[in-house]
Protein backbone atom coordinates (compact mmCIF):
# COMPACT_ATOMS: atom_id res chain seq x y z
CA UNK A 1 0.00 0.00 0.00
CA UNK A 2 2.81 2.39 0.71
CA UNK A 3 3.76 2.09 -2.95
CA UNK A 4 0.33 3.51 -3.75
CA UNK A 5 0.10 6.06 -0.94
CA UNK A 6 2.64 8.81 -0.36
CA UNK A 7 4.19 9.08 3.07
CA UNK A 8 3.32 12.35 4.79
CA UNK A 9 4.99 14.31 7.56
CA UNK A 10 3.93 13.77 11.16
CA UNK A 11 1.65 16.73 12.00
CA UNK A 12 2.72 19.39 14.49
CA UNK A 13 1.35 18.71 18.01
CA UNK A 14 -1.35 21.41 17.81
CA UNK A 15 -2.37 20.76 14.17
CA UNK A 16 -5.71 19.01 13.58
CA UNK A 17 -5.80 16.19 11.00
CA UNK A 18 -8.45 13.72 9.86
CA UNK A 19 -6.98 10.29 10.49
CA UNK A 20 -7.65 6.55 10.71
CA UNK A 21 -5.79 3.27 11.26
CA UNK A 22 -5.94 0.61 8.55
CA UNK A 23 -4.40 -2.56 7.15
CA UNK A 24 -3.70 -2.96 3.48
CA UNK A 25 -4.86 -5.29 0.75
CA UNK A 26 -2.69 -6.78 -1.99
CA UNK A 27 -2.75 -6.55 -5.78
CA UNK A 28 -4.61 -9.86 -6.20
CA UNK A 29 -7.51 -8.72 -4.00
CA UNK A 30 -7.40 -5.21 -5.47
CA UNK A 31 -7.80 -6.66 -8.98
CA UNK A 32 -10.63 -8.94 -7.89
CA UNK A 33 -12.48 -6.03 -6.24
CA UNK A 34 -12.01 -3.87 -9.33
CA UNK A 35 -13.66 -6.65 -11.35
CA UNK A 36 -16.59 -6.79 -8.90
CA UNK A 37 -17.01 -3.02 -9.11
CA UNK A 38 -17.09 -3.26 -12.90
CA UNK A 39 -19.83 -5.92 -12.74
CA UNK A 40 -21.91 -3.88 -10.27
CA UNK A 41 -21.41 -0.70 -12.29
CA UNK A 42 -23.38 -2.34 -15.11
CA UNK A 43 -26.53 -2.16 -12.98
CA UNK A 44 -26.58 1.59 -13.62
CA UNK A 45 -27.03 2.35 -9.90
CA UNK A 46 -25.73 5.68 -8.63
CA UNK A 47 -22.72 4.66 -6.52
CA UNK A 48 -19.55 6.50 -5.58
CA UNK A 49 -17.08 3.67 -6.19
CA UNK A 50 -13.89 3.69 -4.10
CA UNK A 51 -10.86 3.72 -6.41
CA UNK A 52 -9.26 0.25 -6.26
CA UNK A 53 -5.91 1.74 -5.22
CA UNK A 54 -7.63 3.40 -2.25
CA UNK A 55 -9.46 0.34 -0.90
CA UNK A 56 -8.22 -0.64 2.56
CA UNK A 57 -9.57 -2.24 5.72
CA UNK A 58 -10.19 0.44 8.35
CA UNK A 59 -9.50 -0.76 11.89
CA UNK A 60 -10.15 2.48 13.78
CA UNK A 61 -11.62 5.71 12.40
CA UNK A 62 -10.14 8.51 14.49
CA UNK A 63 -11.82 11.52 12.87
CA UNK A 64 -10.33 14.94 13.55
CA UNK A 65 -7.46 14.61 16.04
CA UNK A 66 -4.52 16.68 17.18
CA UNK A 67 -0.99 15.93 16.01
CA UNK A 68 -0.06 15.26 19.66
CA UNK A 69 -2.63 12.44 19.77
CA UNK A 70 -1.38 11.07 16.43
CA UNK A 71 2.17 10.92 17.80
CA UNK A 72 1.05 9.22 21.01
CA UNK A 73 -0.95 6.64 19.06
CA UNK A 74 1.96 5.98 16.66
CA UNK A 75 4.18 5.09 19.65
CA UNK A 76 1.44 2.86 21.09
CA UNK A 77 1.03 1.10 17.71
CA UNK A 78 4.76 0.33 17.63
CA UNK A 79 4.48 -1.21 21.09
CA UNK A 80 1.44 -3.27 20.05
CA UNK A 81 3.21 -4.41 16.87
CA UNK A 82 6.26 -5.62 18.79
CA UNK A 83 4.10 -8.26 20.47
CA UNK A 84 1.57 -9.01 17.72
CA UNK A 85 2.49 -11.49 14.99
CA UNK A 86 1.82 -11.21 11.26
CA UNK A 87 -1.31 -13.05 10.09
CA UNK A 88 -3.58 -13.57 7.08
CA UNK A 89 -7.22 -12.84 6.40
CA UNK A 90 -9.45 -13.89 3.52
CA UNK A 91 -11.69 -11.64 1.45
CA UNK A 92 -14.90 -13.28 0.29
CA UNK A 93 -18.35 -12.21 -0.79
CA UNK A 94 -20.11 -8.92 -1.47
CA UNK A 95 -22.78 -7.42 0.79
CA UNK A 96 -24.37 -4.10 1.70
CA UNK A 97 -25.40 -2.04 4.71
CA UNK A 98 -28.99 -0.82 4.70
CA UNK A 99 -32.12 -2.41 3.27
CA UNK A 100 -32.22 -4.02 -0.20
CA UNK A 101 -34.35 -1.09 -1.44
CA UNK A 102 -32.19 1.58 0.17
CA UNK A 103 -28.59 0.32 0.51
CA UNK A 104 -25.99 2.76 1.88
CA UNK A 105 -22.64 1.01 1.52
CA UNK A 106 -21.41 -1.85 -0.68
CA UNK A 107 -18.68 -3.96 0.94
CA UNK A 108 -16.52 -7.04 0.55
CA UNK A 109 -16.53 -9.46 3.47
CA UNK A 110 -13.70 -10.85 5.58
CA UNK A 111 -13.32 -14.58 6.29
CA UNK A 112 -10.57 -16.51 8.06
CA UNK A 113 -8.34 -14.26 10.16
CA UNK A 114 -11.21 -12.01 11.16
CA UNK A 115 -10.70 -12.89 14.83
CA UNK A 116 -7.07 -11.67 14.66
CA UNK A 117 -8.29 -8.44 13.09
CA UNK A 118 -10.78 -8.01 15.93
CA UNK A 119 -8.08 -8.49 18.60
CA UNK A 120 -5.71 -6.08 16.82
CA UNK A 121 -8.50 -3.54 16.40
CA UNK A 122 -9.42 -3.67 20.09
CA UNK A 123 -5.80 -3.06 21.13
CA UNK A 124 -5.47 -0.05 18.83
CA UNK A 125 -8.89 1.34 19.80
CA UNK A 126 -7.90 1.15 23.47
CA UNK A 127 -4.61 2.95 22.72
CA UNK A 128 -6.55 5.65 20.81
CA UNK A 129 -8.86 6.17 23.79
CA UNK A 130 -5.84 6.48 26.10
CA UNK A 131 -4.58 9.20 23.74
CA UNK A 132 -7.84 11.06 24.33
CA UNK A 133 -9.57 10.20 21.04
CA UNK A 134 -13.37 9.94 21.16
CA UNK A 135 -14.30 6.83 19.15
CA UNK A 136 -17.69 5.85 17.76
CA UNK A 137 -19.41 3.29 19.99
CA UNK A 138 -20.50 0.75 17.38
CA UNK A 139 -18.88 -2.70 17.39
CA UNK A 140 -16.10 -3.39 14.88
CA UNK A 141 -17.14 -5.55 11.94
CA UNK A 142 -14.23 -6.17 9.53
CA UNK A 143 -15.09 -5.32 5.92
CA UNK A 144 -13.75 -3.48 2.87
CA UNK A 145 -15.91 -0.60 1.65
CA UNK A 146 -15.99 -0.63 -2.15
CA UNK A 147 -18.81 1.85 -2.84
CA UNK A 148 -21.17 4.37 -1.24
CA UNK A 149 -24.69 4.48 -2.68
CA UNK A 150 -25.82 7.98 -3.73
CA UNK A 151 -29.48 7.40 -4.57
CA UNK A 152 -32.12 4.68 -4.74
CA UNK A 153 -32.02 4.60 -8.53
CA UNK A 154 -31.14 1.07 -9.61
CA UNK A 155 -30.96 -0.10 -5.98
CA UNK A 156 -32.91 -3.33 -6.62
CA UNK A 157 -30.59 -4.32 -9.47
CA UNK A 158 -27.55 -3.35 -7.41
CA UNK A 159 -28.46 -5.37 -4.31
CA UNK A 160 -29.55 -8.33 -6.44
CA UNK A 161 -26.17 -8.33 -8.22
CA UNK A 162 -24.36 -7.95 -4.89
CA UNK A 163 -26.33 -10.85 -3.38
CA UNK A 164 -25.41 -13.11 -6.29
CA UNK A 165 -21.72 -12.51 -5.42
CA UNK A 166 -22.15 -13.11 -1.69
CA UNK A 167 -19.96 -16.25 -1.68
CA UNK A 168 -17.37 -15.22 -4.28
CA UNK A 169 -13.78 -15.78 -3.00
CA UNK A 170 -11.65 -12.68 -3.70
CA UNK A 171 -8.25 -13.61 -2.29
CA UNK A 172 -6.09 -13.74 0.83
CA UNK A 173 -4.14 -10.87 2.41
CA UNK A 174 -1.02 -11.17 4.55
CA UNK A 175 -0.92 -8.48 7.25
CA UNK A 176 2.61 -7.54 8.28
CA UNK A 177 2.07 -3.92 9.31
CA UNK A 178 -0.57 -1.46 10.43
CA UNK A 179 -0.85 2.00 8.88
CA UNK A 180 -1.79 5.28 10.57
CA UNK A 181 -3.21 7.36 7.74
CA UNK A 182 -4.45 10.86 7.06
CA UNK A 183 -7.32 11.58 4.69
CA UNK A 184 -7.29 14.84 2.74
CA UNK A 185 -10.67 15.97 1.39
CA UNK A 186 -10.09 17.62 -1.97
CA UNK A 187 -12.26 18.78 -4.91
CA UNK A 188 -11.47 15.66 -6.92
CA UNK A 189 -12.15 13.31 -3.99
CA UNK A 190 -10.22 11.92 -1.06
CA UNK A 191 -6.44 11.52 -1.01
CA UNK A 192 -4.62 9.44 1.60
CA UNK A 193 -1.13 9.71 3.01
CA UNK A 194 0.63 7.34 5.41
CA UNK A 195 1.72 9.16 8.58
CA UNK A 196 3.23 6.13 10.31
CA UNK A 197 3.54 2.38 9.83
CA UNK A 198 4.04 -0.17 12.60
CA UNK A 199 5.44 -3.59 11.75
CA UNK A 200 3.90 -6.69 13.34
CA UNK A 201 6.96 -8.37 14.84
CA UNK A 202 5.48 -10.72 17.44
CA UNK A 203 5.44 -14.49 17.19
Amino acid sequence: MSALHAHGEMPAPDTVVRAFVAVEINEQVRGALAGVQEDLRRTGARVGWVKPEQIHLTLVFLGNVFGMQVRELASAMDAIGSGFGAFEYGVEGIGFFGSPRSPRVIWAGVTGGGERLIVLQSLIAEAARRAGVQLEARAFSPHLTIGRVRSRRGADELTSAASSAKNTPLGTVSVRRVLLMQSHLEHQGVRYTVLHESALKGT
